[in-house]
């Protein structure tokens, strides 16, 4: 339908209805994209949290190696010297 027929009543209304559609899609753009944000935010607190867990297990591991390392090296008979020639 051309404008040339409507009224500018009937225009305006058009207008003001296409504005309405176009503010509600950016309202479901911003609240979908907000989604987006908080999900990527949640993975990467989840992220940290399981490095964080992994880096002090790992860590534990390193000290139980050690601590069972310097315990085996000090149960450890020490070797007789050999004798030296003159």
């Amino acid at each position: 339908m051309s404008s040339r027929n409507m009224k500018l009543d009937e225009i305006k209304a058009r207008a003001q209805a296409a504005f309405e559609t176009t503010e509600q899609r950016k309202k479901d753009a911003l609240v979908a994209w907000q989604a987006l944000e908080d999900q990527a935010s949640q993975t990467r607190l989840k992220t940290e949290k399981l490095r964080a867990l992994r880096l002090a297990r790992d860590a534990e591991e390193a000290a139980a190696k050690a601590a069972a390392s310097r315990s085996e090296a000090a149960t450890k008979r020490p070797r007789k010297a050999a004798a030296k020639s003159l």
